[in-house]
């Protein structure tokens, strides 16, 4: 049965063996990962904006602060991940409460006007020492 308002994909293994065909996969042995190649046909890595010259633009739920960024230098910080995988990772430096909206753009040339993009000055390592007695 697929109705006309069934939006999310059955993972290719429960599809392949007719498991789930309402939507449901509480009944098989998979565990959901929202990061997972399985729900999401494919990956979005930073470094594909690059190519694109897109920015990311990151934005707290909470306080409506929002930051662009250049690709290249959240792969410096955090890897070449998956851009929605960036939603998780980074916190709101203002208010620390909210989730973050994170988005690749491609900005007009009217809205680049203006824009103003945060750039990697350097990381900071904090180093603590760690004693032990004896």
């Amino acid at each position: 049965f697929k109705s006309p308002m069934w939006i999310t994909p059955l993972p290719p293994s429960l599809t392949a063996l007719g498991e789930g065909s309402h939507g449901s996969i509480l009944n098989g042995n998979y565990v959901p990962n929202r990061l997972s190649s399985a729900w999401k046909p494919t990956d979005f890595p930073l470094s594909r904006l690059i190519d694109s010259r897109q920015f990311v633009r990151v934005a707290c739920t909470y306080c409506k602060r929002l930051h662009h960024y250049y690709p290249h230098d959240l792969i410096e910080v955090f890897g070449d991940v998956d851009v929605d995988s960036l939603m998780h990772r980074i916190k709101c430096e203002n208010c620390d409460k909210g989730s973050m909206d994170v988005r690749a753009v491609l900005p007009s040339g009217s809205e680049a006007v203006g824009m103003k993009i945060r750039r990697l000055v350097a990381i900071k390592v904090k180093h603590i020492p760690v004693w032990k007695d004896g």
